[in-house]
């Protein structure tokens, strides 16, 4: 319970931090399916922040990198998009 509080607090914080900013994010999604799933509930918590989700990187203020390190090529795929978006 007290995680989930503290959880719950620190979005309170982060959405008055960011009120009226107008932010965006973009969250890029690799490997296993269970990410897909963790990815929603990121989005969810991104949200109630203040951020408005785009699909474009370079338009996002915060970009999320949710990936699996147990499958290689998710890794590989992970450092490609790293290498691509640091260029924004």
């Amino acid at each position: 319970m007290e995680i989930l509080d503290f959880k719950e607090d620190y979005i309170d914080k982060v959405k008055e931090i960011n009120d009226g900013k107008n932010l965006k994010y973009h969250i890029l999604t690799m490997g296993c399916l269970l990410n897909e799933n963790d990815s929603e509930k990121l989005c969810g918590m991104i949200e109630k922040m203040g951020y408005t989700k785009v699909d474009e990187p370079k338009e996002a203020d915060l970009i999320v990198f949710n990936t699996c390190c147990v499958r290689e090529n998710a890794e590989d795929k992970l450092f490609r998009k790293v290498r691509r978006v640091k260029n924004i």
